[in-house]
């Protein structure tokens, strides 16, 4: 039969009434025009059966009769028609090149007004044994009436069409091969937050409806799993038959608008109350005119028409990329894709065939209406997916055998498309080796488009968004909040313009080779600007956008910037850094590189060395280099400081010739240095890596065209290995030329840029949640990180002293390069060339600048000179005993690879005691330090330092750590320390705890005497044991190894929740033994123990030491930084004490102490006063400057009275004898018989 004859045939077919959309009037005229193209419509369908069948036998193929329920009473006849279209364009095309052994049988309703009831039974009345396959249905209604009726007849329905979450989840009768509703929503929210960054986000929706109600619980949750919260929502009740009241709908509508929403998610189903709100929504006067709204697919040809209408009643014309909306397959004009360019080609075709198919004026109908061409994709889609899944399957005549097959492991490659995996039943094993269980749902991807003009689409790529193919379903796609982050982009400074560029690039090179598992979270913008303008805008840009961090170039007025965190800034001018908690430098500071320097300086035979320094901090900067070269015996000979608006460098400013750092360069400078090098053959030049990075393509092409000795005398520092060493194994060099792969685009900008994004991708994998202060947290927290093969930190912000041990020299640190090497500009240009000199980590421990000494120093040196005559002898024998019990740097664990066991010890209330028994405490804490370097010399641990009554100890062998706490408790037990005095103490205050807390039980007051003679003597030591990697250097003042990091912080804090004479381990410690080694201990685990700053849990275990010991609960409301109970704190407090409210003693200790020093200098009240520190574990105030002014000692001594107030109070507040509950003016405290007293005039 020839098509011609089949069009003949098919006239004499009789149509029933076709069917007339009811969601909105439509004209009698209009009416009955529709009616004409819905019979075209009917009339095509048909023909499509008998164009399938034309060329085939019946008796040579097996009929598969297909009923098409892609359609809906109440649907936009628009949306039906496209629908079909594309489905019947695919069984057409498919049937003649697939369809080898079968044919397929048409069913389609005979009238559009027939409803699904009758259309659904009629065809299974029909089809007897015969297979049926259901295509749609659409609406959710639909869906939902025909879930029950599939299994009743073992049918099952492909693609149907619903908004709703109801009809989604594992049931083997839907055959789905898109995305679930979740998805869509889950990727607006994406877009929102990733791409559009917006701080007020609003939601609309009706309540009691399932498609709304859902679908704000849920973006409830993703957001608040992200960290951010709707700013406001729009709920009415959509059950209500009636319209709502104008006076409820604008009380919703004011609170709603008060929020300033800069996007809405419109999630109201088609009801005229979403429909008055999108005519609100465009009213310039309401403020939401400009506001993005996103919707879902479902929503699509709503939001368009209802949109349009609006705009037309308030003359108000379209604003492109306002409305954003998902998709579940691309548009039908997105040619990048292969399956669209075949669907546009086969549509195309059957659209030419069929010319008055459904009402389409012309083929190329998806180019000029692209919400009709997306929906002539689905159908087609729906088509394609069928016809393979009939030609896979394992049988074409058993319903159930058929289903069965559709859930074999079944996957669709359509193109350059991906539906699948489906897979039924299966157990948890195989789901461990990879198969996919109970999932009915293919699709994985989301797309997006906006609406542009004449309300076409276009694609934002970048709303593309991926589910796992793993994965089954929404809920299982990991929640991971981005960090949004931008580069300042300085139109009119060229040169950092053309960095960030770079560093730009070199971030985005690690996007190509990371992708999902929280890998991709990283999102970089630009933010152009000017150089005077840069802070302003950053700051606008704060107000209405999400910006977490601020990378690359930026000026001295952008760090100053609140609300972000700034990583790895680069200043166009020198400036010395401070510590900000928000700045964080992962490559060497300018103090950093001038120490560097100034160490490879000293070794040269010339010892001075000039400078000229264009900056505003200018003066700032020229001392920190003379205090560099001046620490390793050199010095700085002539300054010449520059503003930054000084244009260049004049060759009158290098006069003195010789060795010279030219800090802050301009374009000309580099001219200069070269002619300076030229003029001055044995003259060195030494920059910034921060100029190099700006000036990197100048300085090339000055330098590359010269003799290499010239570039041999070009020199600065830098941490980064070389960007463009082919030869390189080192792991980040890998890595980079990987991602790059043009040689030419490798520069140290970029390879820095590159780097940064690897240390963020590691600080953003254990981050449920970013913001600018979270980051920061975490940067502090981790403290040190490994990245490939390059290491950065420590990073410190307040945890210099913990339990009265100095943690390091300098308490904060916002800085973390490592490994900083001196390199020629001819290393630049020939990577086979040494370093100038070997990687070092600098300390920047400076020496002190001696000034002229007074004629009253002289004479006190001249006096101590007498002195020490005097005490030679005596010095002589101590330095003996001193040898005999010094460090042993061969013991110091020494690799950064191995693990450390990590030793805190303290003394259980040594303050209180101290200031109770100073005689006694004298003898005893020297007896308790002279065991503890007995015992860690026997174990072959290592002392790594002491501060008042506490050691750190680090041991390469956690077993020899943990017999050396054992050691030290029997040793203090069986010690003589000749006095009860300590032992009373201890009881004394465990039977006033007992009075004042009914709850509290004494451990050992009511021991029977002989009994707590075999358990208890002495002082009582706490100590806790961690083990870990950490940082390890090697201070050049104390010659010894120190050992930073979280393992130092983890171990401090087990010591600090353990009570006097308990040992604690850590889970870590614990399974560093081995289990012969377990055995060998008695260990009482504790559980898990929330301690302070530690964001999980850690398992503790008590090791006992001494058998039949008792404690009482751990001090988890213990402080970190004091060790007693009515010491506690917190990091602000510790940093501000002046806020603290001083008690009657304090406040008389205060005020004596003032007096007594009023008459002394600053640097004479410092040395009163660090004693003082010392035996009471105060830790100083933090401060910028070396000299301790007026305002400095009014805090150190508030913090000294506050501390000692505390102590007298309580001792008071023991001995009802001496009571303070009431001082008057006049009262002193007196120290009499080793007691706190109190004394009326």
């Amino acid at each position: 039969m020839c098509y011609r004859d089949a069009i003949t045939t098919m006239e004499a077919v009789t149509f029933h009434s076709p069917p007339v959309p009811t969601n909105r009037s439509v004209p009698r005229m209009a009416n009955n025009r529709r009616h004409a193209h819905i019979r075209k419509l009917l009339f095509a369908a048909l023909v499509t059966t008998v164009v399938l069948m034309r060329t085939v036998r019946a008796s040579d193929k097996v009929t598969v009769k297909v009923l098409n329920l892609m359609y809906n009473m109440k649907a936009d006849v628009e949306i039906v028609n496209s629908l079909n279209a594309g489905l019947s364009a695919s069984l057409a095309t498919n049937s003649v090149e697939k369809a080898s052994d079968f044919e397929i049988s048409l069913q389609t309703p005979s009238s559009y007004n027939q409803t699904i009831e009758e259309t659904f039974n009629d065809a299974v009345k029909n089809s007897k044994e015969q297979l049926l396959v259901i295509v749609g249905p659409l609406g959710n209604q639909n869906v939902l009436w025909i879930r029950d009726k599939l299994e009743e007849h073992d049918l099952v329905a492909f693609a149907p069409l619903s908004y709703s979450d109801e009809v989604r989840g594992w049931n083997p009768h839907f055959y789905y091969p898109s995305v679930e509703p979740k998805a869509e929503l889950l990727a607006l929210i994406r877009y929102v937050v990733v791409f559009l960054r917006l701080r007020r986000v609003g939601f609309m929706y009706l309540k009691g409806t399932n498609f709304g109600d859902s679908s704000y619980t849920f973006t409830e949750q993703v957001m608040s799993m992200m960290g951010y919260k709707l700013c406001g929502t729009f709920v009415i009740d959509g059950n209500v038959n009636e319209r709502i009241g104008d006076d409820v709908f604008d009380r919703e509508w004011e609170k709603f608008v008060k929020t300033r929403p800069q996007a809405v998610l419109l999630f109201g189903s088609p009801h005229d109350t979403t429909k008055k709100f999108i005519q609100y929504l465009v009213r310039e006067d309401h403020h939401t005119a400009d506001a993005f709204v996103l919707t879902t697919s479902s929503s699509q040809t709503f939001l368009l028409n209802t949109w349009k209408e609006a705009l037309e009643e308030t003359n108000t014309e379209l604003k492109p990329g306002q409305l954003i909306i998902t998709g579940t397959g691309p548009l039908g004009s997105d040619t990048r894709y292969k399956i669209i360019q075949r669907f546009r080609e086969e549509m195309t075709k059957y659209l030419n065939a069929n010319e008055n198919w459904g009402g389409f004026a012309k083929p190329e109908h998806f180019d000029t209406n692209h919400n009709s061409g997306e929906l002539m994709v689905l159908g087609w889609l729906a088509g394609e997916m069928l016809m393979r899944a009939l030609v896979d399957s394992i049988s074409l005549t058993n319903r159930t055998l058929f289903r069965l097959s559709l859930y074999n492991q079944r996957r669709y490659l359509i193109d350059d498309m991906v539906i699948g995996d489906f897979g039924g039943e299966c157990g948890s094993a195989a789901q461990l080796q990879g198969a996919v269980c109970r999932c009915n749902q293919g699709g994985s991807v989301v797309y997006m488009k906006e609406v542009v003009e004449k309300y076409q689409f276009a694609s934002l790529r970048r709303g593309f968004f991926l589910q796992k193919g793993s994965e089954c379903g929404t809920l299982s796609v990991p929640l991971y909040a981005p960090m949004s982050s931008s580069i300042i982009m300085m139109a009119d400074m060229e040169n950092a313009h053309r960095a960030n560029l770079r560093y730009y690039r070199g971030i985005f090179a690690t996007f190509l080779r990371i992708f999902g598992e929280g890998r991709d979270r990283l999102y970089l913008h630009s933010l152009n600007s000017s150089y005077s303008g840069a802070a302003k805008d950053l700051i606008d840009t704060l107000d209405e956008r999400i910006v977490s961090a601020v990378f690359g170039v930026v000026t001295n007025e952008v760090l100053t910037t609140p609300g972000v965190i700034f990583f790895d800034p680069m200043v166009v001018f020198p400036q010395v850094s401070t510590f900000k908690r928000n700045v964080i430098h992962f490559f060497p500071t300018l103090t950093q590189e001038l120490y560097v320097l100034a160490q490879y300086f000293s070794r040269l035979t010339n010892h001075i060395a000039h400078t000229i320094i264009r900056s505003d901090e200018a003066a700032e900067v020229a001392e920190v280099l003379s205090m560099s070269l001046m620490t390793f015996g050199a010095s700085l000979g002539s300054r010449v400081l520059l503003n930054e608006h000084v244009s260049d460098i004049h060759m009158e400013h290098l006069k003195h010739g010789g060795d010279v750092f030219i800090l802050g360069l301009t374009t000309p400078d580099v001219k200069t240095i070269s002619k300076y090098l030229d003029t001055h053959p044995q003259a060195r030049v030494f920059i910034t890596f921060t100029d190099l990075l700006l000036y990197y393509e100048e300085l090339k092409l000055e330098f590359s065209v010269t003799a290499n000795a010239k570039a041999q005398r070009l020199l600065f520092a830098t941490s980064l290995p070389h960007w463009a060493d082919n030869s390189s194994t080192s792991e980040t060099i890998i890595a980079y030329h990987e991602a790059i792969l043009d040689p030419s685009q490798w520069s140290p900008m970029s390879l820095r840029g590159f780097a940064i994004a690897r240390v963020m991708q590691t600080l953003l994998l254990p981050m449920k949640k970013v913001s600018s202060s979270l980051l920061s947290d975490e940067i502090f927290w981790q403290t040190s990180f490994v990245v490939d093969d390059m290491r950065y930190g420590p990073f410190s912000d307040a945890d210099c002293i913990a339990n009265g041990v100095q943690l390091s020299g300098n308490c904060v640190w916002n800085y973390g390069a490592t490994d900083i090497s001196v390199w020629s500009f001819g290393r630049v240009l020939d990577p086979t060339l040494p370093v100038m000199q070997e990687p070092v980590t600098p300390s920047i421990v400076y020496k002190k600048i001696r000034v002229q000494l007074s004629s009253s120093q002289v004479v006190g040196i001249i006096i101590g000179l007498v002195f020490a005559l005097l005490l030679f002898v005596t010095l002589g024998v101590a330095l003996y005993c001193t040898i005999s019990n010094k460090r042993d740097n061969e013991l110091a664990p020494r690799q950064p690879t191995d693990p450390v066991t990590l030793i805190f010890t303290d003394i259980e209330s040594s303050t209180a005691q101290w200031a109770t028994y100073p005689d006694i405490m004298t003898e005893a804490v020297a007896a308790h330090h002279r065991m503890i370097r007995q015992l860690v010399l026997k174990h072959d641990c290592y002392e790594v330092k002491t501060i008042g009554d506490s050691f750190m100890i680090a041991c390469q062998d956690p077993f020899k750590a943990v017999q050396l706490a054992a050691d030290l408790q029997l040793m203090f037990l069986h010690n003589d320390w000749g006095t009860d005095a300590l032992d009373n103490f201890y009881r004394e205050f465990e039977e006033t705890n007992a009075k004042e807390d009914n709850e509290y039980t004494s451990p050992t007051a009511c021991l029977d005497s002989e009994v707590y003679c075999r358990l208890w003597s002495g002082l009582r030591v706490r100590i806790g044991i961690h083990t870990g990697l950490c940082d390890i250097r090697h201070d050049e003042v104390t010659k010894g190894f120190d050992y930073y990091g979280p393992t130092t912080n983890m171990a401090a804090r087990t010591e600090s929740v353990a009570n006097g004479g308990q040992v604690l381990l850590t889970h870590a410690t614990y399974m560093s033994l081995s289990e012969s080694q377990r055995h060998q201990l008695d260990v009482t685990a504790l559980g898990p123990v929330q301690l302070r700053g530690v964001p999980q849990p850690v398992q503790l275990y008590q090791l006992n030491a001494v058998p039949g010991r008792t404690f009482v609960a751990l001090r988890l409301d213990h402080d970190y930084y004091f060790e007693d109970g009515n010491e506690t704190t917190n990091s602000t407090s510790e940093n501000s004490s002046s806020h603290v409210e001083l008690s009657e003693s304090a406040q008389m200790i205060m005020s004596s102490l003032q007096m007594l020093l009023a008459t002394f200098k600053g640097q004479q009240r410092e040395k009163l006063l660090m004693p003082y520190c010392e035996r009471w574990r105060v830790p100083l105030p933090r401060t910028n400057t070396e000299e301790w002014n007026d305002e400095y000692c009014r805090e150190v001594i508030h913090r000294i009275a506050a501390k000692v107030g505390r102590v007298a109070d309580h001792y008071a507040g023991t001995h009802s004898n001496h009571s303070i509950t009431t001082l008057s003016s006049t009262s002193v405290v007196i120290i009499s018989d080793n007691k706190i007293l109190l004394d009326e005039d």
